[in-house]
């Protein structure tokens, strides 16, 4: 069972590849004055993206359904193994069932198409797109010895006498189906993180060790330093560095010491020993859907490092600094042929091979499905009057390559931590500040399924707001450690309030704005939409007045903290082992619920009065814009 379907069943698995496809008609719609994609092209995108590595801005141009398509609904030719991929997509978004595909389709869809390729004349009902493609992979299939291969892709079914008749009736060898099994193990690996890898070459030196398992075959081969810089170097200039690491759980990482200590003795050992490199170096694991021996080289289709993410990028980065150089150096690589239960034993490889450097439990997480989920449903999203992104950083060293491989991600994107989101989240949603101090190990590990949202959690889509409201709270301080307006002489000097009282703040704030004002879904979304405003713009009447207000709301709340705490100080609480003599013992213990009684009995109503009319204050503020 793979991770996907452990953590929710097959319906939440097709509600969420839905959702995706609707995010695709939303991005990759046409803006040229024509309609917008229909839900079929939506998943012909998606599978092209899924199944061949493109994104689905390039995908898209490559699909060509349409009235008067001649059964013909996406071509993409692939240069490096030279082939043409030619599909057909049967689909309707309300039928995810195993009922059976149309058959008499699927026998005659291809046929306009394979008799063009015979002969000069283009159907002359075919649109014009789709006459522009055809024509471009005429010469590749007839004269250049591309192999062109056949997709039938629906959410029905074909059984396997149905296949094989249809292989049968067409003539048609190369005829692949992705039907419902075979689109819900696609979607499984999507939301296992194993998404955009593309297909390329492996060169060897001397003829690889072979093994053949259940699940596929494996390959263990010595490979030129030279060969591994070269598969980077073309994945960087695709812009498919992500994808070259899908299945790792981490990017490349050379910000901490111990990562920058075995980056330079990797390019040193290149550099000095480089016979030894075979033998000093843990070598490279890549995973992939089929691997195909050749003389000199395995092709690898759907292929991505699972382990070793660290050689191949300082190996690359050697011969970047070292241009002309090639040393007689190789490293071992495993390739490891996935054919069944790929997305389960995808993420056992990447998690039982990552041992180099420490692992710990975020970068285990990050390829998991409710954090793949989370990014896909904020990547989504643009900041209210700008066009940059939501980014949700799942991966140690994630942004230094993205930011590597898109010259201009640091306008594009907003940068958002899985690790600062995680604990944002606990506070807001979970109303759980003690959470939200844990260390990051526990809130990835012990705590993670209590702190993110399943894929059919409502509260996916409040996340968000519990960035957002604790990022005010954060910034509604000055660099001398008090809030702005705050004169209180008492709270001035204790300097160390602030920095630890700010998770229970944001829970009391998201409390009290929920049951006593209705603050829902409608409310925190224009409280979301002003946030992004005030980050973008940082200026404008209105935005000057929502500054004004929310800062003024958090400035009552932490009064009304102080009141209610100092008072806590040097007792002892129901679920402490002892007293508190400090507001950061006092904060980091499990006694928020405690603090939340004082304030439901009565304790210092003046304090409580204040943070509700300021509260009032924005919440009409809200409404009103």
């Amino acid at each position: 069972m793979s991770i996907a379907e452990q953590e929710y069943k097959i319906e939440h698995l097709i509600q969420f590849l839905k959702e995706e496809y609707e995010r695709i008609i939303i991005q990759c719609g046409r803006g040229s004055g024509r309609s917008l994609l229909s839900d079929a092209q939506a998943l012909a995108i998606w599978f092209l993206h899924q199944e061949v590595g493109i994104s689905y801005d390039d995908a898209n141009p490559c699909v060509l359904d349409d009235t008067n398509d001649c059964g013909v609904d996406f071509i993409w030719e692939d240069k490096e193994s030279k082939r043409v991929l030619v599909g057909q997509v049967e689909y309707d978004s309300r039928n995810w069932t195993k009922e059976p595909a149309n058959e008499k389709k699927a026998t005659e869809t291809f046929s306009e198409f394979r008799e063009y390729l015979n002969r000069d004349s283009l159907p002359e009902r075919l649109h014009d797109s789709a006459r522009t493609a055809w024509r471009r992979v005429k010469k590749p299939v007839s004269q250049d010895g591309y192999a062109a291969r056949y997709y039938f892709v629906t959410p029905k079914h074909f059984g396997q006498p149905q296949r094989e008749r249809i292989r049968r009736n067409t003539g048609i060898e190369e005829y692949d189906f992705f039907t419902h099994d075979e689109l819900l193990e696609r979607g499984e690996e999507f939301l296992d993180g194993q998404t955009g890898m593309s297909s390329f070459r492996l060169p060897f030196k001397s003829q690889p060790l072979k093994l053949a398992f259940d699940y596929g075959q494996i390959f263990v081969a010595p490979v030129a330093l030279k060969g591994i810089h070269q598969i980077v170097e073309s994945h960087g200039r695709q812009k498919k560095l992500q994808a070259l690491f899908a299945s790792n759980v981490r990017s490349y990482l050379n910000v901490k010491k111990r990562s920058r200590d075995i980056a330079t003795a990797i390019r040193d050992t290149i550099s000095q020993k480089p016979d030894q490199f075979l033998v000093c170096n843990n070598g490279v694991t890549i995973q992939c859907s089929k691997a195909t021996l050749n003389d000199d080289h395995i092709f690898l289709e759907r292929a991505s490092i699972s382990n070793g993410c660290q050689t191949v990028m300082n190996i690359d980065r050697y011969f970047r600094d070292n241009e002309g150089a090639n040393p007689n150096a190789e490293v071992l690589v495993t390739v490891i042929e996935l054919k069944k239960d790929a997305a389960n034993i995808s993420g056992e490889i990447a998690i039982a091979r990552n041992t180099q450097n420490p692992v710990d439990n975020r970068d285990l997480k990050s390829n998991h499905p409710l954090m793949v989920t989370l990014h896909h449903r904020l990547f989504a999203e643009k900041l209210r009057e700008s066009e940059k992104r939501y980014y949700l950083l799942r991966k140690q060293g994630e942004k230094q390559v993205v930011i590597k491989e898109e010259q201009d991600a640091k306008w594009k994107y907003f940068w958002v931590d899985s690790d600062v989101l995680a604990r944002c989240i606990a506070a807001v949603l979970r109303q759980n500040p003690f959470l939200s101090q844990q260390g990051t190990n526990d809130i990835f590990g012990k705590f993670f399924s209590t702190i993110f949202p399943a894929i059919h959690d409502p509260s996916h889509n409040r996340c968000k707001y519990a960035y957002w409201l604790v990022r005010m709270v954060e910034w509604s301080y000055d660099g001398k450690a008090r809030w702005k307006g705050v004169n209180d002489p008492l709270i001035k000097q204790q300097k160390d309030f602030k920095r630890d009282a700010e998770w229970i703040v944001s829970t009391l704030i998201a409390h009290q704005l929920k049951n006593n004002f209705l603050f829902e879904d409608n409310l925190e979304k224009r409280f979301v939409e002003y946030c992004e405003r005030w980050e973008v713009t940082r200026g404008g009447p209105a935005v000057d007045t929502f500054e004004e207000l929310t800062f003024e709301m958090i400035d009552c709340a932490f009064r009304l903290l102080h009141a209610i705490s100092k008072p806590l100080l040097g007792k002892r609480l129901p679920k402490s082992k002892g007293s508190y003599s400090q507001y950061d013992d006092l904060f980091k213990g499990p006694n928020y619920d405690y603090i939340r009684l004082q304030l439901s009995k009565g304790a210092k109503i003046n304090y409580q009065k204040k943070l509700r009319r300021s509260m009032a204050d924005l919440v009409e503020f809200l409404k009103q814009g």
